[in-house]
């Protein structure tokens, strides 16, 4: 009985001393802090410790350099360029705007170099308003029909409407009734696409000589002076064009004329001008007639 007495007074004193050395633990446990979250079962929250106040420097703030002042005079005017378009020969049509060709096998040609600055000897004057037909013209000759053979006066003559790429550099720069011609030798020339156009003499153009080959004609008591398919007078120190004086007889016409029958007979016309085939001692020649 004792010896139960004492195991219980032993084991309870065992409970009593174990239950006191877990209370300071408790409460030293409950002081000290605990991380900021819930554990799960919903428990009070404990109060968040405090907060620690680091200093941390401000983040440095690239400011950009001041802008650069800019000279803003007024800009210059830029001169436009010269561009030209090339034709190039291709299988396939391309508009290249970066180069601003313009690329049509149809439409290619050759290009062609002209002359543009032309060496004028000097200028012409210009008499005007010349009129040396004569009224109620009867042929001198008769009629004589000859076949017509187009007469060519040297390489250096050309019939009207040949195309030259070039003029020499020391040809004649005519004005006349506002517009410009080029006289070379004989031929006369105005712009056109591509270089110059043989044109006919205009009347009233004044030059200073005539090539070799001219022929002299005389109708009544005036010598008229032929070459090239134009008529010209002397006038001061040069010859003027004039428009074909009716009774001239010539023995060439140039390479143009159109051959019309009217009336049974056959006459030639060139640059306006009926010809009129007849014999003059024996050779072929032509009148300058009139025809109504």
């Amino acid at each position: 009985m004792k010896m139960s007495y004492h195991i219980i007074f032993s084991f309870g004193m065992f409970v009593l001393l174990m239950a006191l050395l877990s209370i300071p633990q408790e409460i030293s446990a409950q002081r000290l802090p605990h991380p900021n979250y819930t554990r799960g079962g919903g428990g009070a929250r404990p109060s968040a410790a405090p907060s620690q106040n680091f200093s941390r420097p401000a983040p440095a703030v690239n400011h950009p350099a001041p802008a650069p002042e800019v000279n803003r005079s007024a800009p210059q005017q830029r001169q436009p360029e010269n561009r030209q378009t090339i034709n190039e020969g291709s299988n396939s049509n391309h508009n290249y705007n970066q180069h601003n060709y313009n690329q049509n096998t149809a439409a290619y040609r050759a290009p062609v170099t002209v002359h543009e600055n032309v060496t004028v000897r000097h200028n012409v004057t210009v008499h005007e308003n010349v009129n040396v037909y004569h009224n109620h013209y009867q042929p001198v000759h008769a009629y004589a029909y000859h076949p017509y053979h187009p007469y060519y006066w040297g390489h250096n003559w050309h019939p009207l409407g040949y195309l030259a790429v070039s003029l020499a550099r020391d040809v004649f720069l005519l004005s006349i009734a506002n517009q410009q011609y080029y006289y070379d030798e004989g031929v006369y020339y105005q712009p056109a696409a591509g270089g110059y156009s043989v044109v006919p003499a205009p009347i009233g153009a004044t030059v200073s000589s005539l090539p070799p080959g001219y022929e002299t004609t005389m109708v009544g008591n005036d010598y008229y002076y032929y070459y090239g398919g134009a008529f010209y007078i002397e006038a001061g120190n040069g010859y003027q064009v004039v428009q074909a004086p009716y009774g001239a007889v010539i023995t060439q016409i140039p390479d143009g004329a159109v051959q019309q029958d009217i009336n049974g007979q056959t006459y030639l016309v060139y640059n306006n001008t009926y010809y009129q085939p007849v014999s003059e001692n024996g050779t072929d020649a032509y009148e300058v007639v009139q025809v109504n």
